[in-house]
């Protein structure tokens, strides 16, 4: 029984610490790049880890009102680069929202701003995505279970004799 909490914490840790094998398609980078200030955005580039779809969008939003009506097309150089053009725009700071779809089927978004002539807020890693959170919360389950199997005693069931 034993041996089968020690497979089931390797299992448990394998899951949470190694690399994703069924990815989605991630943002790999972004001209302009996330958290930067430009003279005039005239194009925004999304490059991403795999190919995607071509129902993809962005969307560039400011005080979360549409700014600019955006029209997404799939580079033909390289199918996994998103991009779009943008007409003239009033300097501010500005969120690009992009959604896409992965070659799985599963549709992935996320955000990020960006200035013109204007320099947005940086937004800081939440505390639980931070490497020493990570560390922290598997030293906690290392030391449960560790605890679990060390406290841990099989009842014993008493022998059967037979009468004869």
């Amino acid at each position: 029984m034993k041996r089968f909490w020690v497979i089931l914490l390797l299992w448990g840790m394998a899951a949470v610490f190694a690399p994703r094998v069924v990815a989605h398609a991630e943002l790999v980078s972004a001209s302009p790049a996330p958290g930067s200030s430009v003279q005039a955005l005239t194009e925004i580039r999304l490059e991403f880890s795999e190919p995607v779809a071509a129902d993809s969008r962005i969307e560039l939003l400011q005080n979360f009102v549409a700014a600019a009506d955006l029209t997404p097309t799939i580079d033909p150089a390289n199918a996994n680069m998103l991009v779009t053009a943008v007409p003239p725009l009033a300097d501010g700071v500005y969120t690009v929202q992009w959604t896409v779809t992965s070659v799985d089927g599963h549709p992935i978004s996320g955000s990020y701003s960006l200035g013109i002539n204007s320099t947005p807020l940086q937004t800081a890693v939440p505390w639980h995505q931070s490497i020493w959170a990570q560390l922290g919360f598997l030293l906690c389950g290392v030391g449960i279970t560790v605890y679990v199997l060390r406290r841990w005693r099989p009842t014993a069931v008493p022998k059967r004799t037979s009468k004869s």
